[in-house]
């Protein structure tokens, strides 16, 4: 996102990453610096998208029926989030 960090297998080191690149993007776009609402607004649906993924993982570490109904059902509010354009922040 920033030309360093591109991936990364943890959590907070991807929230990290969109954290950054939202710093950067916005003093080359408007010279200040992200304030609170920016970063809420940027980062709910990168949250989003760790909790599900997160819910998810726990899920699939129990077993039944009900499971695979959950995990359903979670996959659809992973695929329903929208993120913003890297370059419209």
């Amino acid at each position: 996102m920033n030309g360093r960090v591109h991936h990364d297998d943890t959590p907070e080191g991807r929230i990290a990453a969109v954290a950054r690149s939202l710093c950067i993007q916005m003093e080359k776009k408007s010279s200040r610096e992200p304030d609170y609402a920016d970063f809420r607004d940027v980062l709910r649906p990168f949250l989003q998208r760790e909790l599900l993924n997160a819910r998810i993982d726990e899920a699939r570490k129990t077993s039944g029926r009900a499971l695979t109904q959950r995990v359903r059902e979670l996959a659809k509010e992973l695929q329903s989030l929208k993120f913003p354009n890297e370059f419209e922040l």
